[in-house]
């Protein structure tokens, strides 16, 4: 699949457009691949700037960083990832409505845990959200004291 791009506006109100087909695109779009199209989203999530070079083609401005609220936002996500990967760990979802269902001793240890994971995950938000942005690049959310340990 081809997608067309185009810096649209102008002055500040000036942007990246994609577009899915050449009918839709403005003249002087260029055609890239669904591949390159990816890697742009990718970089723009990260906090990147999608500019035009001198040919037209998308580019990522690398002088741009990441804003210290993109950056926090990323470290929270990654923190919440990882307490779903621990949940799931202890207790896929299947199972946490089984033990739903039909209570037991060994799920209400399972929902115990689930519960310390997330006490601990909201902690381990709450101190990155205190943490100067310089400090966030190289936060361990992974390894972080503040998960618990289980048998």
């Amino acid at each position: 699949m081809s997608i067309f791009f185009a810096m649209i506006g102008q002055g500040e109100a000036r942007r990246p457009a994609f577009f899915l087909t050449r009918s839709a695109a403005p003249e002087g779009a260029v055609k890239i691949t669904a591949a390159r199209h990816a890697a742009l989203l990718e970089d723009q999530a990260e906090g990147r700037t999608i500019i035009a070079d001198a040919r037209g083609r998308p580019v990522i401005d690398r002088r741009t960083q990441p804003s210290a609220e993109t950056i926090r936002a990323q470290l929270i996500a990654a923190i919440r990832r990882e307490a779903a990967r621990r949940i799931h760990a202890v207790s896929p979802e299947w199972r946490q409505l089984n033990d739903l269902r039909e209570p037991s001793e060994a799920g209400a240890v399972r929902f115990a845990r689930i519960d310390a994971i997330r006490a601990a995950s909201n902690a381990i938000e709450e101190f990155a959200g205190r943490m100067p942005p310089a400090d966030l690049a190289g936060f361990p959310f992974a390894t972080h004291t503040l998960w618990p340990e289980f048998d």
